[in-house]
């Protein structure tokens, strides 16, 4: 009975143990993305401060780099609460194993006391030739060493496990302070990204100042928006007439390449308030992934190209067919596909646009089925 109780402690304690280390390294993942999408939002800022002062991309890049950095410090909160939990929980089992020992050492104290005290008694001779027969010697003998060897053995093993413990409370306890030492770092940041962002007003009361510009700015979007959207809508009407070639695009959701090698999302799916203009709404039927300038925009999935269109205030646009899927890739300066043309996934398909335009080096994304606009966040590798 004793054995089954121990091997059932021994299993939950594995269980236990498997699923806060499984949390803590999803949680250690999850920070170090976090952190990248921070750099390198951080190093575009660079660039944007450099190149235009008062630009709307500044205050789109800080409102997701303040986005990212909250996201940051919820993950070191939780990181910090698993550690405390299990800090709580080793120092419990070290407690039990301490009362162990003593427990056993004090025993063991009694045994040599009395054994000293009563030497003919307890003398394992006199106990092994006081036996009645041999058989009785023998198991009053054999019951003796394995009593002895139980005894040393339960020392040993409290002992071992209570250092064991002692050195991971002591690990545990260490990281712990690092991590509130880098979430008060990590606070600190942030509330540097809040004065700078009030800094920023100065400039977004200039584009504030701009404000007719800014309006013909977001009328020339939806215009391109619009347009976009009825090529898109002409594509698929067009498609339903043709046989659907299989693929398996759906998938891929969740798992999705990106369609640059390194950008920052900064406008979203679906309709949200203006950064600067908080009385005015804008929607989009995809995302902008800002990404640095001269890079070049990659096939998600392999497919068809189906249209290449020029689309005023998003340059050229390129359309690729995945079965009952389409894939939007517009604000290109140069594209190195042409219609009809097979694509794999991760092929070049063009240059994003790098002019002195607002949109430069922004690439717009959609994801359709069929007639449906689609989140190409959910899509997109995390």
């Amino acid at each position: 009975m004793r054995i089954k109780r121990l091997l059932l402690v021994v299993l939950l304690l594995n269980i236990i143990t498997g699923t806060w280390s499984q949390s803590l390294k999803e949680l250690e993942s999850e920070k170090e993305k976090i952190s990248k999408r921070i750099n390198y939002a951080n190093n575009l800022l660079i660039k944007v401060n450099k190149e235009k002062k008062d630009s709307y991309q500044n205050v789109q890049l800080l409102n997701r780099q303040i986005s990212d950095r909250q996201k940051l410090i919820d993950v070191y909160d939780e990181e910090i609460i698993l550690l405390e939990s299990d800090i709580k929980e080793l120092e419990s089992d070290i407690a039990i194993n301490k009362e162990k020992l003593t427990s056993l050492k004090d025993q063991y104290s009694l045994l040599i006391v009395e054994m000293y005290s009563n030497k003919k008694r307890y003398n394992e001779l006199s106990f092994f030739f006081g036996s009645s027969s041999f058989n009785e010697a023998y198991r009053r003998y054999a019951m003796l060493k394995e009593y002895n060897r139980f005894r040393h053995n339960q020392g040993v093993l409290i002992q071992d496990k209570s250092k064991e413990l002692e050195d991971s409370y002591n690990l545990l306890n260490t990281k712990l302070t690092v991590q509130n030492n880098a979430l008060k770092g990590l606070k600190k940041q942030q509330q540097s990204l809040l004065n700078d962002k009030e800094n920023l007003n100065g400039s977004i009361k200039k584009l504030l100042s701009k404000e007719s510009s800014l309006k013909v700015q977001i009328r020339k979007q939806k215009r391109a928006l619009k347009k976009l959207e009825e090529t898109i809508v002409k594509l698929i009407a067009e498609l339903a007439k043709e046989s659907v070639e299989p693929s398996d695009f759906h998938l891929s959701k969740g798992k999705m390449s990106w369609p640059v090698k390194e950008g920052v999302i900064i406008s979203q799916f679906g309709e949200h308030k203006h950064p600067v203009l908080k009385y005015v709404k804008v929607n989009n039927n995809g995302i902008d992934i800002k990404t640095s300038n001269d890079k070049e925009a990659k096939c998600v999935f392999s497919g068809v190209v189906s249209r290449i269109v020029p689309i005023p205030g998003y340059n050229k646009a390129v359309l690729i067919r995945h079965g009952r899927f389409l894939t939007v890739y517009a604000n290109l300066d140069v594209v190195g596909v042409k219609k009809g043309q097979n694509v794999t996934k991760n092929s070049v398909i063009g240059t994003i646009y790098s002019g002195n335009g607002e949109n430069s080096g922004v690439l717009h994304f959609e994801i359709w089925e069929e007639s449906v606009k689609l989140n190409p966040e959910l899509w997109l590798f995390k």
